[in-house]
């Protein structure tokens, strides 16, 4: 039924696609539905609002900033998994992006998952030491990319895809939301000032 309202809010019904996906969002909060609701509501509401906050009290590297704090700046968010090999495929355009546009803050959100290598089922301080190594070998090259660690932050953006894209304004507005993979070309539009 959820796709139904989404495909009504890409006919013009938007809406009712807003309010039906938000009424799912309360009552599938606590589960694992959530995030890919959010997702949803994200495709048919997010662009043109305020960006919602990220947690930035567990990181990798560099302490992040909050997105308050970056007010003033374009910024990249590249939410990211471990396992994923398309997040890696990415790097390279990101990177690109942070070299032809250092003042672009790129922020790379990511999350445990209980596991590490070949799915070894780790604790938290295993896993973040895992998430670390694979942050160093395979995005080292995007200079600058500070990397929040939270569940929370990916089930607020809804990010059930990895990797996703937003790109937020110097207002603090969010002007792409992206589930997926996207060529340099296709993001130069929205870093470019």
């Amino acid at each position: 039924q959820i796709s139904e309202y989404f495909m009504a809010a890409l006919r013009g019904e938007r809406i009712e696609a807003v309010a039906f996906l938000r009424t799912e969002l309360v009552q599938w909060k606590d589960t694992s539905i959530r995030t890919r609701i959010q997702k949803n509501l994200h495709l048919v509401s997010l662009v043109g609002k305020r960006a919602p906050a990220l947690s930035v009290k567990e990181f990798l590297g560099a302490q992040p900033p909050t997105l308050a704090a970056l007010k003033g700046r374009t910024v990249l968010l590249f939410f990211w998994a471990h396992w994923c090999a398309d997040c890696k495929a990415m790097a390279e355009t990101i990177a690109r992006i942070a070299k032809d546009f250092p003042a672009v803050a790129v922020v790379g959100p990511t999350q445990t998952y209980g596991y590490a290598a070949e799915g070894a089922e780790v604790q938290r301080p295993e896993e973040l030491n895992y998430i670390e190594q694979v942050r160093q070998k395979y995005y080292a090259s995007i200079k600058g990319m500070t990397v929040p660690v939270s569940e929370e932050n990916l089930k607020l953006w809804g990010v059930s895809t990895t990797p996703t894209l937003a790109v937020i304004n110097k207002q603090g507005v969010v002007v792409l939301y992206h589930p997926g993979q996207m060529t340099y070309e296709e993001l130069l539009p929205y870093v470019r000032d």
